[in-house]
């Protein structure tokens, strides 16, 4: 009898035992993100078609909209930061007091930074200098010394130091900080790698790990296909900076969003149903993983509306309801407790021979969304047609934006950015007419740049 009841006694402790060892066991492991339709406290999102209903024989064309917004945080305790500063500091910051700039702009992050942050600082000119190793910032003082310390000299190895920067930062993700490199560069990468290929697999390669990359370019003589490029891969913010005196301002937007984020390491991946092309994804690079399509996103910040469009071909041989996608969002959502996070969506559409029902479940919203950003787009090859010297195709490109955003604008649909979207390409044709100046002198590298980077912005 004794022995029976020290076996029961026996099995109960193991059994007890193995509920909390191995209840801890497991809890350092991640926890695999449980899918779900509905938002969180954090992260809100929405999917939403342009024609539930479409046309038998037609070419069966859909845009979808992805909606992601950071909830607003009244009073978010902000995850800590790894951040390492990239600084150009070639022999062309000389120029228009760049290096002073520069030198003030990244002391006033080094000031707004706290204790449970990290740091580190990579300069760069023929040689790459890791001047102040990554730690966390308990001395300052230290740390502004260094900064002062910097001096323009030689050429731009911007590769070194873009590599040099992610390095940094590979052995600290995954410890919940938000990990971001910030690049300023005011030349062109001409010594170490300098294709933008291989530039941009590197920050690809970056994301994908969780190190997120802006790019900042200061001047009229950075490569800024370069330098979107990086940033479209490395899933970060790209800045024309124009004049050294806006480097203050723009380091502390940067810096305002990093601190702002809710959720990071966010990722779109899209499944599509049999026979659903993908034409165009406006504004972002995309890859296909274990057959998904695969959109990075990098960080959601508090009070951020991001939307991702789609432009699809779905088949219309076969009448009656099928389905188009299925959209997936998946991020860490540090607010809390870091916790991995899925939120699905399914859309479908029906091929339909009823025209009127085609045209009276348009969604105009996505459509007109469509409208400005097939404009932006259409600005943003324009731009590329100027910058070869092609003025003619320049100026038929916009005409082409220009006919379908005024349509727009005298819609229902007409909101104050369209039709400042439609101010700015009647200035663009103007300036990208016969009479424009050269692509190569300093206003047309302003124009270009400029143009680019508004068209950029206004596809996302």
């Amino acid at each position: 009898m004794r022995l029976k009841s020290n076996a029961l006694l026996l099995v109960l402790i193991l059994g007890l035992f193995t509920l909390v060892i191995g209840g801890r066991y497991l809890k350092a492991f991640p926890t695999i993100p449980r899918p779900t339709d509905s938002n969180t406290d954090t992260v809100s999102w929405d999917v939403k078609s342009s024609h539930p209903y479409v046309h038998r024989g037609s070419d069966g064309e859909v845009l979808v909209n992805l909606q992601v917004n950071g909830q607003e945080i009244k009073a978010p305790v902000r995850a800590p930061v790894n951040l390492v500063l990239v600084i150009d500091r070639s022999g062309s910051m000389s120029e228009a007091g760049k290096m002073e700039y520069a030198k003030e702009a990244a002391k006033r992050i080094i000031s707004g930074l706290g204790s449970s942050d990290r740091i580190g600082i990579v300069a760069y000119s023929t040689e790459v200098e890791l001047i102040y190793p990554i730690q966390f910032l308990k001395d300052k003082q230290t740390a502004l010394s260094v900064v002062d310390s910097l001096y323009p000299t030689d050429s731009t190895n911007l590769s070194g130091g873009l590599t040099s920067g992610i390095d940094l930062l590979k052995s600290l993700v995954g410890e919940g900080f938000v990990n971001r490199v910030i690049l300023l560069s005011d030349g062109l990468a001409n010594v170490g790698i300098t294709d933008i290929g291989e530039l941009g697999l590197i920050a690809s390669r970056a994301a994908e790990r969780g190190v997120h990359i802006t790019t900042m370019g200061l001047g009229l003589n950075y490569d800024e296909n370069l330098m979107m490029n990086i940033a479209e891969h490395g899933a970060g913010n790209y800045y024309f900076i124009e004049s050294p005196t806006e480097l203050t301002r723009i380091f502390e937007k940067e810096f305002g969003q990093i601190l702002a984020t809710v959720a990071k390491d966010s990722v779109i991946y899209l499944s599509l149903a049999p026979g659903v092309q993908i034409k165009n994804i406006y504004g972002y690079t995309h890859t296909m993983k274990d057959g998904k399509v695969q959109i990075r996103l990098g960080e959601i910040f508090s009070g951020q509306e991001r939307d991702i469009l789609v432009k699809m071909n779905a088949p219309t041989n076969n009448l009656g309801l099928r389905p188009l996608l299925t959209a997936s969002l998946e991020f860490t959502d540090i607010t809390g407790d870091g916790k991995s996070v899925s939120l699905q969506k399914e859309l479908t559409y029906e091929v339909t021979e009823d025209m009127n029902k085609v045209a009276s479940n348009e969604n105009k919203e996505v459509t007109a969304r469509g409208v400005s950003v097939d404009a932006a787009y259409q600005m943003y090859q324009a731009t590329t047609y100027y910058e070869r010297g092609d003025y003619d195709s320049a100026v038929e490109n916009i005409k082409k934006a220009l006919g379908r955003i005024s349509v727009l604008n005298s819609s229902a649909q007409r909101t104050e950015a369209t039709v400042k979207q439609e101010e700015e390409l009647r200035k663009a044709m103007e300036d990208m007419s016969v009479a424009a100046p050269a692509p190569a002198s300093d206003p047309g590298k302003k124009l270009i740049k400029d143009y680019k980077a508004k068209a950029r912005e206004q596809q996302k």
